[in-house]
């Protein structure tokens, strides 16, 4: 074989390894380009899959944040008629707690408490508190206690304090209450024909200064005390109590 036809068998050689190496290069290529397009796509998924999970939260954040506007029936009451609005609940001072499960039970918002039985026995004079928790903070606090001469069941005990606390306060209301912001000054207008009253600075646990008002108003048989706790920065009321009991100032709802 000459030299030439030699030459030309190499350049044939090394001319089909050339392509095929390329071939194989294209491919690995075309093999990285389908991983980078599986990646992309994934990532897609993924941050489409994060979007709904954001807006499903977003939903959850904006049904737990509902505020609910003061009712008619709170805004024409008169102070003495111990009604209270708390969401969408309107809750009797004095009524048996039968009637407060079932406004609790027809109410749309949903809160944890503790178990209880409407059956349960409560002795004479026996007192019992029930705390009730929405989105996983203390919400309010019904107090209910026999004051009949026998034994009687949980549903027939009456309520003779509710404590309604700050993270209930955008959608809870006083009878007179309106959806205006509720200070000192509006406060003491509401209260004006309502004697004696008392007034006592304190702070919170965190050490925040609070103003506490406290009215004694005659309703049935009994005195009852409402104490409305004011911001002592803000002016602005935090939390308010009703109570057929008076309390000492270390004890008020701070």
């Amino acid at each position: 074989m000459d030299k030439q036809k030699k030459r030309a068998i190499v350049i044939c050689i090394m001319a089909a390894m050339t392509a095929l190496l390329t071939g194989c290069g294209k491919q690995e290529e075309k093999n990285d380009d389908n991983t980078i397009v599986k990646v992309q796509v994934d990532s897609i998924i993924n941050k489409d899959a994060d979007s709904e999970n954001e807006k499903e939260q977003e939903k959850m954040v904006v049904e737990g944040a509902v505020k609910f506007d003061c009712m008619d029936e709170i805004k024409n009451a008169s102070p003495d008629s111990g009604l209270i609005q708390i969401d969408d609940m309107i809750i009797q001072y004095g009524s048996k707690f039968s009637d407060i499960a079932n406004e609790i039970e027809k109410s749309e918002c949903t809160y944890e408490t503790e178990e209880y039985n409407l059956s349960s026995v409560v002795p004479v004079g026996e007192t019992l508190g029930i705390r009730f928790y929405k989105n996983g903070e203390q919400y309010f606090i019904i107090r209910v206690i026999n004051r009949e001469s026998k034994t009687i069941e949980l549903k027939d005990c009456t309520l003779y304090s509710i404590s309604v606390l700050n993270d209930a306060m955008d959608s809870s209301y006083y009878a007179g209450f309106s959806d205006n912001e509720i200070n000192y000054g509006f406060i003491i207008d509401l209260m004006k024909d309502y004697e004696p009253k008392k007034e006592v600075f304190g702070s919170d646990a965190k050490g925040n200064k609070e103003l506490g008002v406290m009215y004694t108003i005659p309703f049935k048989e009994d005195e009852l005390y409402i104490y409305f706790i004011l911001d002592g920065v803000t002016n602005k009321l935090i939390t308010f109590d009703l109570s057929s009991k008076e309390l000492d100032t270390v004890a008020w709802p701070w």
